[in-house]
């Protein structure tokens, strides 16, 4: 157990210590970029805008979601009145 404890410690020195062959400063833009990939989305294509458009569409035709919100803002128009 002691072996596999120093062999991490030796490793980790090697990797981020100061007598890394690594500089501190590649470090920090690897980090930063996987950060940068994380945070930022990437922007959507043609293609998926139009597919989510269609997913829409065909849940609206589905469900009728639309046709009940149309009628009910037409009863409440009739009770105005």
């Amino acid at each position: 157990m002691n072996q596999i404890v120093d062999n991490a410690y030796l490793v980790t020195s090697n990797l981020f210590g100061p007598e890394s062959g690594i500089p501190w400063w590649v470090w920090l833009l690897a980090v930063g970029a996987i950060m940068f990939k994380l945070l930022i989305p990437e922007p959507k294509t043609a293609r998926d805008i139009e597919t989510e458009r269609e997913r829409m569409m065909l849940h609206t035709l589905l469900t009728g979601e639309n046709e009940s919100k149309k009628n009910k803002n037409k009863k409440k128009k009739k009770k105005k009145k």
